[in-house]
């Protein structure tokens, strides 16, 4: 691995070397990519990320797309969000396919079934033992 962002958790980091077809060689700049930051969501979504991302490097170099690059990975509103430029409809739909999944899956430990919630104010896509944990952590 390269030397190591702050910004970006070691796992993002991973992922985001593994497939740098899909998020560009590292460093990522600050004043170049959101990708600096790493994956702006909950560690639970992070192997769906990872299958999202060999499934772009696939599509990538089978559909010959040298302009592709994802911008930024994010939860919002309790959804997954997938940023990317140069893309086709095959990627649109893998990327759609994951946000999908993710609407179903834990965005802190991973654990599905899980579903959207409203903890004090704040959309997140949660198991409902992680929601018990985080309000008890927020109050």
């Amino acid at each position: 691995m390269a030397g190591r962002n702050h910004y970006i958790t070691v796992e993002a980091q991973r992922i985001m070397e593994r497939f740098p077809e899909v998020y560009g060689p590292p460093p990522w700049s600050i004043k170049k990519t959101s990708l600096a930051w790493g994956f702006a969501c909950g560690e639970g979504w992070y192997p769906l990320i990872e299958r999202l991302s060999a499934d772009l490097a696939d599509i990538i170099r089978e559909d010959g797309l040298t302009r592709f690059r994802a911008q930024q990975v994010k939860q919002k509103l309790g959804e997954l969000r997938f940023y990317a430029r140069g893309g086709n409809e095959r990627t649109a739909y893998r990327i759609a396919q994951a946000q999908m999944e993710a609407a179903k899956t834990c965005e802190h430990c991973g654990t599905r079934p899980a579903q959207k919630k409203s903890l004090g104010g704040w959309l997140t896509t949660t198991c409902d033992t992680c929601a018990v944990r985080l309000l008890r952590s927020r109050s």
